[in-house]
């Protein structure tokens, strides 16, 4: 397990002072990097090798949103490799020890110039471990979109919405998919699945619909309707 502290400031709370979503997947992001930055096998270890991690799903389960001003611990464990996937669990932890969110991720390995997967080495695996997932509700099953959606305003990827790989990053596709249910309700669970990867200048098409009450479903689309990224929102 690698943990870093920090505190929820003014810059990651909504109107109700309540830590967004977005920030969780930001604390969880960070974690990742600097673990793999800590152990030598980060950003300047892949690069060179021309190899990237790339998230192919998020499941976020919120116990209770963080507030203003509570000091955090931001925890990550990477508990299996199979073939080019990696998998990681994350979660927040208060002063008093209470996880109040947890998560679970899987990423691929794969090699930048041709786009194919690749096995992580022994190295990598070494370095990483494995051990006993985090006890938490796993979700299974591909995202679907209801019968009746919604479009919305087509939205072109700008400059700041990049990562360092060049790609758009992954928690601009959530902040997109926000905007495109309906306000109210906080949200105790997320979903994403990663299927494309949109670059700067590309046009994503948004559509969303209501699978049952309270559970909406966004799906990020190319022109031909293809996702870019399925993102569902359980609200309560």
């Amino acid at each position: 397990m690698y943990s870093y502290d920090t505190r929820v400031s003014f810059s990651k709370v909504d109107a109700e002072e309540d830590l967004t979503i977005n920030s969780i997947i930001d604390y969880f992001q960070d974690a990742s990097t600097f673990h793999s930055e800590d152990i030598g096998l980060g950003y300047s270890y892949l690069k060179p090798r021309n190899l990237i991690w790339v998230l192919n799903t998020w499941q976020i389960d919120v116990i209770r949103m963080p507030k203003y001003l509570e000091r955090l611990k931001v925890c990550t464990i990477p508990y299996k490799f199979r073939g080019f996937l990696g998998y990681r669990n994350f979660y927040l932890e208060n002063e008093a020890g209470e996880i109040l969110v947890k998560a679970n991720s899987m990423w691929s390995l794969l090699d930048v110039n041709t786009i194919k997967p690749v096995r992580p080495d022994a190295e990598m695996l070494n370095g990483y471990g494995e051990t006993e997932p985090l006890d938490m509700d796993y979700c299974n099953g591909k995202l679907r979109l209801p019968e009746n959606v919604e479009e919305h305003k087509p939205i072109t990827v700008e400059r700041h919405f990049l990562d360092p790989n060049h790609h758009m990053n992954n928690g601009q596709y959530i902040n997109i998919a926000r905007g495109c249910i309906p306000d109210g309700g906080k949200i105790k669970r997320l979903r994403a699945e990663y299927r494309n990867q949109a670059f700067l200048g590309d046009i994503i098409y948004p559509v969303s619909g209501e699978n049952e009450p309270g559970k909406y479903t966004v799906s990020l689309n190319d022109a031909e309707g293809r996702p870019y990224s399925v993102v569902e929102f359980t609200l309560g």
